[in-house]
């Protein structure tokens, strides 16, 4: 036995830490899906892929978060990957038609709506816009001022007039049965009160949605099992929310590899100024806790 491992073992603190490198290293080498499916945590891979990159690029020109695109911030961000691979997964599963409408849920001002908007017949974007709690949370990612003036939330020219910006609870969503054709929610679902209020968002979207319709869910993966709040384990994932709603079904499985090892051992320390940094803005920490994003795309029965 090594000298470090013979300290990480016998000092209480030091052994916690080492148990979870030693978890990171193995699910780094675990085997895993084949990287075809949609689904998967947060791939730092798609970057390769110029199909991807045509459209994360596409998608740059209606954001105002200049910094999350590679060719702007110069780095693979998990903000950029969750919006390209949105709108990418639903591109490839033929739900962007003109004749499309979709419903974001805990939208905000995310560029996807915008670039939806020049493609599809109807975009409806749903957050609570101007909610005083929800905005010192999590900053200004649902003003109110969207709702007076849509256009002054990205900085090229887009059809209006195909969006609409309402209030509504993503757990009780207000909409009629079979009303979408699609439903996008990026990191949101995990703000609405616990595992179980982020599986009935799933549900509810569920339910909106047609028949042979899309539902593209992102949300947080703990890496280690731990419990948290907010975040969510495998377990959870596979046992609450992929099975939310009775008609929901993964369209090609889930691939749970992780990032390589270079962003897996460098988090973004969420509690201090590291938390603007560019650089392998992949992985999370907070105390030791540590996630990323992952992306779930069901169809409709």
């Amino acid at each position: 036995m090594d000298l470090g491992k013979a300290i990480a073992l016998r000092v209480p603190a030091i052994r916690k830490v080492w148990e979870q490198r030693n978890q990171l290293l193995e699910q780094a080498v675990a085997v895993s899906p084949p990287s075809s499916s949609l689904s998967e945590v947060i791939n730092v891979g798609r970057y390769n892929d110029p199909e991807w990159m045509k459209l994360h690029h596409e998608l740059e020109a209606y954001a105002t978060d200049k910094h999350v695109f590679q060719h702007t911030g110069g780095e693979v961000y998990r903000k950029g990957w969750e919006w390209t691979h949105c709108l990418y997964g639903l591109s490839k599963l033929g739900a962007i038609r003109p004749e499309a409408i979709a419903l974001g849920v805990g939208a905000g001002r995310e560029p996807v709506i915008f670039w939806l908007a020049d493609r599809i017949r109807k975009v409806t974007a749903t957050d609570l816009y101007g909610n005083e709690r929800w905005s010192n949370n999590v900053g200004e990612e649902a003003p109110a001022a969207i709702l007076e003036d849509c256009k002054a939330f990205c900085p090229k020219p887009f059809k209006a007039e195909n969006v609409r910006f309402e209030n509504a609870d993503g757990t009780a969503l207000p909409y009629d049965d079979n009303s979408v054709d699609f439903c996008w929610s990026l990191s949101s679902i995990e703000h609405f009160g616990g595992v179980d209020a982020a599986a009935k968002a799933i549900a509810e979207m569920g339910r909106v949605t047609k028949p042979g319709g899309i539902v593209c869910v992102a949300t947080e993966y703990l890496i280690l099992d731990q419990d948290h709040p907010e975040y969510f384990t495998k377990a959870e994932i596979e046992g609450k929310l992929i099975p939310a709603h009775p008609s929901l079904s993964l369209v090609d499985g889930m691939n749970w590899k992780l990032p390589p090892l270079e962003y897996l051992t460098d988090p973004v320390d969420t509690d201090s100024a590291d938390v603007h940094r560019l650089k392998h803005h992949v992985i999370m920490k907070s105390g030791h806790y540590r996630w990323t994003s992952f992306m779930l795309f069901f169809r409709k029965n």
